[in-house]
């Protein structure tokens, strides 16, 4: 993969999904993209990042396009419930 925002060198492994861009949503803050992923049971896959890594791993890629994508998972509790949220890392333009 080409476009990386990973720092860290000591986690070597991530979670990878590959799909068709269905949406590409620039916000002020965070930024989100959306894969349609699967083959019978098609399902999608929203990935957030950040403002500043957005340009960057979206300016080679247009809804429609097969990619392959890297991210990690976090959760937080509020208000004695659970939110997660998958964190876009890499993508990348598949053949």
């Amino acid at each position: 993969m080409n476009d990386t925002i990973i720092k860290n060198s000591k986690q070597l492994f991530f979670n990878q999904v590959r799909g068709v861009i269905e949406e590409l949503n620039d916000g002020e803050e965070f930024c989100n993209v959306t894969l349609k992923v699967g083959h019978e049971n098609n399902r999608n896959v929203n990935l957030v990042l950040r403002k500043k890594h957005f340009e960057e791993l979206v300016n080679d890629v247009v809804i429609g396009d097969k990619v392959s994508a890297r991210f990690y998972v976090a959760s937080r509790k509020k208000h004695d419930r659970w939110y997660t949220t998958a964190n876009l890392l890499e993508m990348q333009k598949e053949n």
